[in-house]
C-alpha cells in the first residue's frame, strides 16, 4: 500500500510539473509579442493591430463599410517591412462580402523575421505571381506541436 501511495505522489508531481511548465511556456511566448508600427492606406479600415516577435507575428484589422455599396471580391494586402524598409513578405486576406454599414474583423498570422512596420491597404485583385502561402495564414504553434517536440527531444536527445 505504501508503494502505491509513493507512485501516486510521483504521478501527481509529474502532472503538476507538466502543468506548471505549460503555463510558463505560454506566458513566455505571449509576453515576447510587441506592438509594431502600422500605416493604413485605406479609410474603411477602422482598427488595425500588429504584434510581432523576432520570428513571427499576427495582424488583426476591422473593416467598417461606410460606403453606399457592398464590398465584395477584394483583398486586404498586408506588407511587412524590416527596420531598414526591406519588404519581408506580403499576405493577402480575401474579403468575400461586407454589406453597407457592416463591420467585420480579419486576422492573419505570418512567419517573417524581424518585422518592424506594416502597411495595410485594400486592393481589387491579387497579382498573378502570388503563392498560396501568401493567401493562407501561417500556422501557430499548438499544444500538440509542443508535446511532440518534447517527446522527440526526450526520445532522441
Amino acid at each position: 500500500m505504501a508503494r502505491l501511495k509513493t507512485f501516486f505522489m510521483y504521478g501527481v508531481l509529474v502532472l503538476a510539473f507538466f502543468i506548471f511548465s505549460q503555463v510558463m511556456i505560454y506566458i513566455a511566448i505571449n509576453t515576447t509579442y510587441k506592438y509594431k508600427n502600422i500605416e493604413v492606406k485605406t479609410p474603411i479600415i477602422t482598427e488595425a493591430e500588429i504584434q510581432a516577435t523576432s520570428i513571427n507575428g499576427f495582424c488583426k484589422c476591422k473593416i467598417l463599410n461606410n460606403t453606399k455599396t457592398d464590398i465584395e471580391n477584394k483583398y486586404i494586402k498586408i506588407d511587412c517591412y524590416s527596420k531598414n524598409d526591406i519588404l519581408m513578405g506580403t499576405k493577402y486576406i480575401k474579403i468575400d462580402k461586407i454589406g453597407t454599414n457592416e463591420e467585420k474583423e480579419y486576422e492573419v498570422r505570418f512567419n517573417y523575421s524581424k518585422v518592424e512596420k506594416v502597411e495595410i491597404e485594400i486592393v481589387n485583385e491579387m497579382p498573378e505571381d502570388v503563392k498560396e502561402e501568401q493567401i493562407i495564414s501561417d500556422p501557430e504553434m499548438t499544444l500538440a506541436m509542443i508535446i511532440s517536440a518534447l517527446v522527440l527531444l526526450i526520445h532522441f536527445g
